[in-house]
């Protein structure tokens, strides 16, 4: 039976696993980014990761990361690890490894393993968007992973919703609701340091506001993305996932949104944990 190394690098962790083909999991690793490092040790890192993963022989690497790539082969909107922005990730690695990879954007492999796998098994159009140190988005239309002209479809977190205010630099879905973004807000508020989690299980008056905000942002976001591509779901990923809850942020959705386009879509969370993200890099590379 053929097997598949799958890496999902993200801002804070580097997640790794050795699966087959029917994507049982045959060994698992985890590891720090170290984002605030170096370009070179980042590197270092995730070369590390899959070499201890490829134990045999492999039929397929995959590995997913935030932005894509340009025509040029250069990464572009990857501000959770900003070393990786303009460099050919994908040419060095392969130089690292000695052999070829596939190179994905993390939130399409996230929802390439729900639809695979996981919330979305047998839903034709449905939308990933995950909710973690920023904010990622992924679509499956008619079926089939929706990559756009360059490989830079579905950056949700990206998508402007408000003018700039708050003290905030940018106007989009991340900078209201992506988890740095809350933490940051909330420590210039409060002069308090909490993690995006602990914000939302907090009973405090100024916590309490500042996740109404989110579910507000969010709902207008969600309202949006509703109406340009009418899916049948909606899968939530990412660690702040756990911490949303599908029925309020279903109400902020319709009360902005159209309810002929609202009304039968499902807010649902993922099946395949923190984890998904793997699972959809090793899928990348059996498709490919």
């Amino acid at each position: 039976m053929k097997r598949y190394v799958g890496v999902d690098v993200g801002g804070t962790k580097i997640e790794g696993v050795l699966v087959n083909e029917n994507l049982r999991v045959l060994k698992r690793l985890r590891i720090r980014t170290e984002a605030e490092k170096s370009l070179s040790h980042v590197l270092a890192n995730v070369e590390s990761m899959v070499n201890q993963l490829r134990t045999g022989r492999v039929s397929g690497i995959g590995i997913g990361t935030p932005g894509f790539e340009d025509p040029e082969g250069r990464m572009e909107l990857v501000p959770n690890i900003p070393q990786f922005e303009k460099f050919r990730l994908k040419q060095e690695l392969e130089r690292r490894l000695g052999r070829r990879i596939f190179l994905e954007n993390d939130a399409n492999c996230f929802i390439l393993a729900e639809h695979r796998a996981g919330a979305a098994v047998n839903m034709k159009n449905v939308l990933g968007i995950t909710l973690g140190t920023g904010i990622g988005g992924g679509a499956v239309l008619d079926g089939k992973l929706f990559r756009g002209k360059d490989g830079g479809a579905a950056h949700f977190g990206q998508m402007i919703i408000h003018p700039a205010a708050d003290g905030l630099s940018h106007q989009d879905l991340e900078s209201w609701c992506g988890g740095k973004s809350i933490e940051k807000r909330f420590l210039k508020r409060t002069g308090k340091r909490l993690t995006a989690t602990q914000i939302f299980e907090s009973r405090s008056p100024a916590a309490r506001k500042l996740v109404e905000e989110v579910y507000h942002r969010l709902g207008i976001g969600f309202a949006n993305l509703i109406a340009a591509f009418n899916p049948e779901g909606m899968v939530l990923g990412g660690s702040i996932s756990r911490d949303v809850d599908s029925a309020r942020l279903k109400r902020e959705i319709d009360r902005h949104g159209q309810r002929p386009l609202t009304k039968g879509v499902k807010i649902l969370k993922n099946k395949l944990g923190t984890s998904a993200g793997v699972f959809g890099a090793a899928c990348i590379a059996m498709r490919e």
